[in-house]
């Protein structure tokens, strides 16, 4: 600051002369005075040339401001990008869905996935369809990769999904290649656990695993995953078998309810458990007598 007012003191008759000239131009230029209008075009000349020969220094007012809208232009721009990008995602995992499977008798309704509630023991999923779409409890639930679980409760416009990482889930599967049947169950790990397999059937690790004719629930033939390792179980004629999941059930994001009438099921389950109950009431009474 005190080097600006020394210069000005030293060259104070040069500053003074700008001055009056500047303001002699400006007077002249915006004055409407007939005798002065060919100073006037004259002043607008010079002011002209003067601001053409130095146009090409940069005005910091204007940069800031450039700069603030361009800035707000990135953002928008990288906001749009990541929107593209994760329409691209889906449509991709949406177009593989389309492709799910042979079965061209199910009735597939797609969902999203809208919620997730996990804990150790018991593990759900919340999808955007409800009692007003069809949805019922029991219908199973599945990818293009194969069974997600099966609907455990429904409001009206949404569903809770019983996933397999679930200790209240028992599924009734089969090996593809063998037909050996078992009941698959969850212990809380990274795999999921196919029981009563006996020691003397055909196992052999990479089978893969699907949903039985015999499921309640679960149409026949979807894929649950591929056999991790094979233990004999101590004191049992069964194994212990470990399954590796098809389904990445921390991934999931879209899934398709498999739409079928569960009513025959639970008549069905209906039918059985009387029977069972019956069969058990003659043996029953021979112990009270």
């Amino acid at each position: 600051m005190r080097r600006f007012l020394d210069f000005l003191i030293a060259f104070k008759e040069y500053v003074a002369l700008t001055i009056f000239v500047a303001a002699s131009l400006t007077m002249i230029a915006v004055s409407r005075t007939t005798d002065v209008m060919p100073l006037r075009a004259f002043a607008t000349g010079i002011v002209g040339a003067i601001q053409s020969t130095y146009a090409w220094i940069p005005n910091p007012i204007a940069l800031r401001r450039e700069n603030r809208e361009l800035e707000a232009r990135s953002v928008e721009l990288a906001a749009e990008v990541g929107r593209l990008r994760r329409a691209e995602a889906e449509n991709k995992e949406l177009r593989r869905l389309l492709g799910i499977g042979p079965h061209k008798d199910w009735k597939l309704v797609p969902a999203e996935v809208v919620g997730k509630t996990t804990s150790f023991q018991r593990n759900m999923l919340t999808i955007n369809l409800g009692a007003k779409d069809s949805m019922q409890q029991g219908m199973a639930v599945i990818t293009d990769a194969g069974l997600v679980g099966r609907i455990y409760a429904t409001s009206q416009n949404f569903s809770l999904v019983q996933m397999s990482y679930n200790t209240d889930l028992r599924i009734a599967a089969k090996i593809a290649r063998t037909r050996v049947e078992g009941i698959i169950t969850w212990e809380g790990g990274p795999n999921l656990v196919m029981r009563n397999v006996p020691k003397a059937l055909d196992v052999q690790l990479g089978d893969l695993v699907v949903t039985s004719e015999y499921s309640s629930f679960f149409a026949p033939d979807i894929p649950i995953g591929v056999i991790d390792s094979i233990a004999p179980e101590a004191n049992s004629l069964f194994r212990r078998v470990l399954v590796n999941p098809s389904v990445n059930f921390y991934r999931v994001e879209h899934v398709y309810v498999v739409v079928k009438d569960i009513s025959k099921e639970k008549e069905r389950l209906t039918l059985e458990q009387k029977a069972t109950e019956e069969g058990n009431a003659p043996k029953a009474k021979e112990q009270r007598k």
